[in-house]
């Protein structure tokens, strides 16, 4: 029978074991700390597990990089609900020194196997196929997931494309594939990384777009019963503003405006594309009504949304290829499969930044849930004097997230489990898009 959920910190160390040659040795009982990640822009999981040993494990295990660390954590003994399960590789042992006169500390560090496992080989392949099954044959092929393991999130990509990679690790094509290609909706916002569910191939603009997983609020805390407990784990312990507008980054990075220029080495034909804000946002779902965006008159008079000389891409592209009829009899097709940089080179790292722009880091208690890839809903309340009757709640910040990253800290002595979660999105709750005025411009000229 299942024990009864007592503190919105509570956990249960199932399983905590080291395999070596031969051996599997058991260290729930000498941990001091253990921490998991994962994020976004990180691949593969990983995670650190701080040892207090006076046993002498370190001289009976060498920790040459072959070890397995075992991992099965749930909320409460006796039930999955909230588990974490899944093996890694230990491939680093760090900051080893001595605590006592019997016992000395160190960090183990560890990674999905995967990673590993892709770091001594190398991909040297064709392919013609659309880049989610690229994805897909490289993970089974290389990587050796068995196809009924894949688990995560795989979107369809969009167009069939012929591709020749370059001598890349397993991993690193991937990532590399995933830059390349654009969803149904020609969103270039695709994304490889390994969360609490498995491995996932999807753009931005679907995870944007699907149901938040619960509502973060930052009430007080209550007294220790079964029913606190359970409404504890969405109140947030504190909060943190990473980033709210960066204006230099912004336009530097070419979310406001930009130009891409064209160069086709086949037809020798160059082209100029001007880029706003609307490329990059219009293509995407978003999570909020609001876009994260200031519209802003220069000295000029002109919007920043029109000032495409903010950011300037050259590429090779291939949409001029369309109109040669030389092409078009003799090498159809580059046409029909060849990759289309105008689709994603210029857009892609603008809409990165403009996720970034905004980021809130939320201290939770312990929730295996609170991973990678879903989305959570924040009312941050609002600090400053209130008329009766106000909603306690800036508009600013609050509104729906994506989790880009996520920490587990699992201390056992006192016995807690904390959740980091790194917060992001590309729209807010706010009634309307700020707009420079004329006044503001008048005082830095007149003052």
């Amino acid at each position: 029978m299942a024990e009864e959920l007592r503190d919105s910190q509570q956990f249960h160390v199932n399983e905590l074991v080291i395999v070596s040659k031969g051996e599997s040795i058991d260290v729930k009982e000498i941990f001091s700390e253990l921490n998991l990640f994962d994020s976004l822009y990180m691949p593969v999981m990983s995670g650190k597990l701080i040892i207090s040993d006076s046993t002498g494990l370190s001289s009976k295990l060498l920790f040459d990089g072959s070890e397995v660390l075992l991992i099965d954590v749930s909320k409460v003994e006796g039930s999955d609900i909230g588990q974490f399960k899944k093996a890694f590789r230990i491939y680093k042992q760090s900051d080893r020194m001595p605590a006592t006169e019997r016992t000395e500390q160190y960090v183990l560090s560890f990674v999905s196997d995967e990673l590993l496992f892709s770091d001594q080989q190398r991909v040297n392949q064709s392919y013609r196929m659309t880049y989610m099954e690229m994805v897909e044959r490289i993970m089974i092929d290389y990587l050796k997931i068995p196809p009924n393991n894949l688990n995560g999130v795989y979107e369809e990509s969009a167009g069939v494309r012929d591709i020749i990679i370059p001598n890349l690790r397993p991993i690193e094509a991937i990532q590399w594939l995933a830059k390349k290609a654009v969803n149904m909706d020609n969103s270039p916002s695709y994304i490889f990384f390994q969360n609490l569910i498995g491995y996932n191939f999807i753009t931005i603009s679907k995870l944007l777009s699907e149901p938040d997983i619960i509502d973060i609020n930052f009430k007080t805390k209550n007294q220790n019963d079964s029913a606190s407990a359970l409404s504890e784990l969405s109140t947030a312990r504190s909060f943190e503003v990473v980033s709210q507008s960066d204006g230099i980054k912004k336009t530097r990075a070419g979310v406001n405006a930009g130009t891409f220029i064209g160069f086709d080495p086949l037809t020798r034909m160059i082209s100029r594309k001007s880029m706003s804000y609307s490329d990059h946002y219009d293509n995407m779902k978003h999570s909020n009504d609001t876009p994260n965006f200031a519209a802003q008159i220069n000295k000029d008079g002109i919007l920043n949304t029109a000032m495409y000389d903010s950011k300037i891409v050259l590429d090779t592209f291939s949409t001029a290829r369309q109109l040669s009829q030389y092409v078009k009899s003799h090498d159809p097709e580059s046409i029909a499969y060849g990759s289309r940089t105008e689709d994603y080179v210029f857009q892609r790292k603008a809409l990165f930044q403009n996720l970034d722009s905004k980021k809130i880091n939320i201290v939770m208690p312990g929730n295996f849930q609170l991973t990678t890839g879903f989305n959570v809903n924040v009312d941050v309340p609002f600090f400053g004097s209130k008329e009766e009757g106000d909603e306690n709640k800036d508009p600013s910040l609050s509104g729906k997230y994506l989790i880009v990253g996520s920490r587990h800290i699992i201390k056992g002595d006192p016995a807690t489990h904390e959740t980091v979660i790194e917060c992001a999105s590309t729209s807010s709750d706010q009634e309307f898009i700020t707009e420079s005025t004329s006044s503001q411009t008048e005082a830095l000229e007149s003052y």
